[in-house]
């Protein structure tokens, strides 16, 4: 689902290693969290090579060619559910290497990431395929990936991007997917077959509240991470970063100070600090707040401490370490440690943290900018500074408002920013699902699990509920993690006989 910074450069990576495009520039405060976990979830992506159109044949000269699992099918989906019968090109991978007849069939929309075939070898959804017989599919959610219904990302042509449209995305595939499969693949889907959907993050929202509207098509579903309540002033993202940070306090010292620097309006001191932080190019003062919760608010969201017997640094000590300077005050420090960041990572201040970069950019396969529609018309997510008493590691400048401001820029003046979350929590039920046969696993390092079922499990006797107090987010999920230690293995062998309990059962 989901940081704070407008960074969409970094193409949703949920964990580690922030890959930046900066041929895609755009003012996505609030994009990178959510978005943080795309270099996993595009790992081993064929997006770079020839695609081979679905239905293709696989004899040659005699000899049956085993096709690749990286090959992607493609679907014929409708636009828009609830008016024309229209079709575009949705991207489907599948693996049905481990299917036997009557194994469940698991289905992973990717959500705000491009489908990527890393998940058909790897990854949670993979494990458990093998584990009970399944087959597993990916399905690229609408505008992003290659599946576009439109031609261009200009605000009109944003409006099939939906929940309604996303969820019935899901059941019209599931209804035609015998058919799909057959043809594309040459297997038989039993009809005893139980679907089950899976999903990290966003992905994982779509996959509860999938199984909640349809439970006729779907049997059970897996959520890692998921954030079912939607929270257009998501303060309370900063509570748990704090809790995290041993140099929380030092933090919110140094953006104390940097609050009455910028109250002051004294344009030769803020101008001063400006240039301390690197960010000397960034003309307005609320883009230049905003910016400084990048590097700590990604450090606590895809935290995992160093495995055993490893030389690699732990994250959060080294962010820390940097206002161990005594000598200097906290502001000092915090300036320092985002200079380097910046410098480190050669972040182009301007297309990473001004709220308008990007805007008037309509061309196709920019991921980040249909995450901010999602944001702007139907989830916010802003991630702000908590009122006092609350204590605050970011600006009291970095509001719900101000992140919302940007959304008629990219998308016309009838897209306000300040969605009717009330209205999907109403539906879905927030925090309190009225589902049965899901397993929600959160790590309670992650700030999303504030907005997941991590502590009070609506109807225990239905669903299961698995915590991991050292982890953060997705890290159960996802295909580039290997490790096994800090609670993963055990919530990863719980999530097996969760699943295994609920397709014992009609």
């Amino acid at each position: 689902m989901f940081v704070e910074s407008p960074i969409w450069a970094l193409l949703l990576c949920l964990a580690g290693g922030v890959g930046r495009t900066l041929a895609e520039p755009l003012a996505m405060r609030q994009a990178q969290q959510q978005r943080i976990w795309t270099e996993h979830l595009r790992t081993g992506d064929n997006t770079g090579k020839q695609e081979m159109p679905a239905g293709i044949a696989y004899e040659r000269e005699g000899f049956q060619q085993r096709r690749s699992i990286n090959t992607p099918y493609w679907f014929d989906q409708v636009i828009d559910h609830f008016g024309s019968n229209q079709t575009f090109k949705q991207r489907i991978f599948i693996n049905d290497d481990e299917y036997v007849p009557g194994g469940p069939v698991y289905l992973f929309n990717s959500g705000e990431t491009p489908a990527s075939p890393a998940y058909l070898s790897g990854g949670e959804p993979h494990t458990l395929a093998k584990a009970t017989g399944g087959m597993l599919i990916i399905m690229e959610h609408r505008y992003y990936g290659k599946s576009y219904p439109v031609s261009n990302m200009s605000g009109p042509n944003m409006k099939y991007l939906n929940i309604d449209n996303a969820l019935e995305d899901i059941a019209y595939f599931i209804r035609n997917a015998a058919g799909f499969v057959k043809d594309t693949i040459g297997v038989d889907i039993s009809p005893a077959s139980k679907w089950v959907a899976t999903g990290g993050s966003y992905s994982a929202t779509l996959a509860v509240w999938a199984r909640k509207k349809y439970p006729d098509l779907i049997h059970a579903a897996y959520a890692s991470s998921a954030p079912v309540l939607i929270e257009p002033d998501f303060y309370q993202y900063d509570q748990v970063v704090a809790r995290a940070l041993p140099c929380a306090s030092d933090i919110a010292s140094a953006v104390s100070v940097l609050d009455n620097i910028l109250d002051s309006r004294n344009r030769t001191l803020i101008d001063k600090w400006k240039k301390a932080f690197a960010l000397q190019d960034l003309k307005d003062d609320a883009d230049f707040a905003g910016a400084l919760t990048d590097q700590m608010s990604t450090t606590v969201q895809y935290y995992m401490p160093p495995a055993k017997g490893s030389d690699a640094p732990d994250s959060i000590a080294q962010l820390c370490g940097w206002f161990k300077n005594t000598r200097n005050i906290p502001l000092q420090n915090m300036a320092d440690m985002t200079a380097a960041h910046i410098r480190n990572n050669r972040i182009d201040p301007v297309s990473a943290y001004s709220s308008d970069s990007g805007a008037t950019n309509y061309a196709l396969y920019q991921d980040g900018r249909a995450w901010f529609y999602q944001t702007c018309t139907q989830f916010g997510f802003w991630q702000s500074a908590p009122r006092p008493p609350l204590r605050r590691l970011r600006s009291k400048y970095v509001t719900s408002e101000w992140q919302s401001k940007p959304c008629q820029a990219f998308f016309g003046k009838d897209v306000s920013g300040i969605p009717d979350t009330q209205y999907l929590n109403d539906k879905f039920g927030g925090l309190t699902p009225d589902v049965s046969r899901v397993v929600f696993v959160n790590g309670l390092h992650d700030p999303w699990s504030e907005l997941s079922v991590a502590r009070n499990l609506p109807d225990s006797t239905r669903n299961v509920m698995i915590t991991m107090p050292l982890a953060s987010h997705v890290v159960d999920f996802y295909a580039a993690n290997s490790r096994t230690d800090f609670g993963v293995d055990i919530a990863r062998k719980n999530i097996l006989e969760a699943i295994k309990m609920f397709l014992a059962q009609n």
